[in-house]
């Protein structure tokens, strides 16, 4: 029997985002989310009767903000999610606090631009990175009375509940991308004249100066991720894309600290993280996705990413977690739906998760934890939402005995997967007219359960809910006790 899963790591959570720039932002309606569960699942109960969800409420989207524009988030090691993006007027950054399971902000903070001298405004992408414990920055570049090139700084000592004031922190001319390497704030340009990576520190006291140039020429899109922590910097001059790796304990403001690793012609960054590199071949966006894995010197062959089934992907988003690469996409010609699908180096993919149309954004940001559990993120749209992503759960139900004499008691055996130490809750639902209805719960540490029940002809199932905000409702097959004279 397993423990809890590890609480979430205090590393960048999600070093991703979908494909920008090319082709036309989505813009989708606000229907329930639907859901490809898993055979034998079905809605779940209500007590007092009934049924609700569908699917799955705690699959459903949730509301976490008005409007806004390209933001990011962070998982703390309590597993509470911290998010931020720009306002449309782009003159404050809302940070929302969620907790695991939570459908609502926990807390909210409101970072305003420099006001010295006139009013400046956040330019590019807000990113969030969690250094440790509950320390968080929130780094967006502040434009254009403190200079053009400012990078900026907001820490948060308590999990991202009150931030300090602006604070001066680099002078890279972009932000498009961020992770925490090596003790420091490390962040990439986007859509500049040359590739920029600047170090910085967390809680800054005066502004880094210096910074890296690993690429030259035109630098179009840009992504971040920590490895062995040093940093992993994927580019692309929009026709060939380039990764350079700085080398933990190397100079990371140093241009000669930075090693080619990769050259891909005719494809575009969509995402790198940890070890995960993902590709969009000709600025595509119908599909066709490559993904590779990085082993410390170059990259593996490329692993085309299966497509829906009716084809037409776009919008690609990744985040790894552990060893595992999670890719996010639309669906265009799947009514927009969002899928997921994941693949560890050398294992087959998995089946693809399906979510209904109801994210209405230009830009999807993974944030997930170790164990692939948190939220996709839907930054840049109005409102802002957020797609919970959680673990499945296998439940069986079998009777000992199907056929009973009326009167003599039944017995169930229910099986799950996972299975930890933890108690959880599962509860024995009978079905009536259609429905539903509780029949009674117990908390347990075990993966096997049993329940006694009348010997009178009926269908039951069972329902294990494990971990809030880390797996779905489980529900078994319904198995039906016939009694007999």
């Amino acid at each position: 029997m397993r423990g809890l899963p590890e609480a979430p790591g205090s590393g960048r959570a999600a070093r991703t985002r979908g494909t920008r720039g090319r082709g036309r932002a989505f813009a989708l309606g606000a229907a329930g989310l639907a859901m490809a569960l898993v055979a034998g699942a079905a809605t779940p109960a209500v007590a007092g009767g009934g049924t609700v969800g569908d699917p799955q409420p705690e699959l459903t989207h949730f509301r976490v903000g008005a409007s806004g524009g390209n933001g990011s988030g962070a998982v703390l090691p309590n597993g509470n999610l911290v998010l931020a993006t720009p306002s449309k007027t782009a003159t404050t950054i809302t940070v929302c606090v969620l907790h695991p399971g939570g459908r609502s902000c926990a807390s909210t903070a409101t970072l305003s631009a420099n006001k010295v001298g006139g009013q400046d405004t956040f330019y590019g992408t807000v990113e969030v990175v969690a250094f440790g414990g509950s320390n968080v920055a929130v780094v967006a570049l502040d434009c254009c009375n403190i200079g053009p090139d400012g990078a900026v700084i907001f820490d948060s000592a308590d999990g991202g509940r009150t931030f300090s004031a602006l604070k001066k922190a680099g002078t890279i001319a972009s932000i498009g991308a961020a992770t925490f390497a090596g003790g420091s704030v490390v962040v990439g340009s986007v859509s500049q004249g040359g590739l920029q990576v600047q170090a910085l520190a967390p809680v800054p006291s005066t502004p880094q100066m210096s910074y890296a140039v690993p690429v030259g020429g035109v630098d179009g899109n840009t992504s971040l991720a920590t490895y062995h922590d040093g940093v992993l910097v994927a580019s692309d001059n929009t026709k060939t894309t380039y990764v350079e790796y700085a080398k933990a304990g190397s100079g990371l403001n140093t241009t000669a600290s930075y090693t080619r690793v990769g050259t891909f012609p005719n494809e575009l960054v969509t995402a790198v993280s940890g070890n995960a590199l993902l590709t969009d071949p000709g600025g595509s966006l119908t599909g066709g996705e490559r993904l590779r894995f990085f082993n410390g010197t170059s990259f593996g062959q490329p692993i085309r990413v299966p497509d829906a089934r009716l084809g037409d992907d776009g919008y690609f988003a990744m985040q790894e977690t552990g060893s595992t690469a999670h890719v996010f996409f639309l669906g265009r010609r799947n009514g927009y739906d969002v899928f997921e699908e994941n693949k560890a180096n050398g294992h087959p993919w998995s089946p693809l998760r399906e979510f209904g149309a109801a994210i209405a954004s230009t830009s999807l940001m993974p944030v997930l934890g170790p164990t692939g559990a948190g939220v996709l993120y839907a930054t840049a749209g109005s409102p802002l939402l957020a797609q919970p992503i959680l673990n499945a759960q296998s439940v069986r139900a079998v009777f000992a005995a199907p056929r009973v004499k009326a009167g003599r008691t039944g017995v169930l055996h229910a099986y799950t997967s996972p299975s930890f130490s933890k108690p959880l809750v599962v509860t024995l639902e009978q079905l009536r007219s259609g429905r539903w209805y509780p029949v009674r719960s117990i908390r347990t540490t075990t993966a096997s359960i049993r329940f006694n029940v009348p010997g009178r002809t009926a269908t039951y199932r069972v329902v294990v809910n494990l971990i809030p905000g880390y797996y779905e409702y489980g529900y078994s097959n319904a198995a039906t006790l016939t009694a007999v004279p």
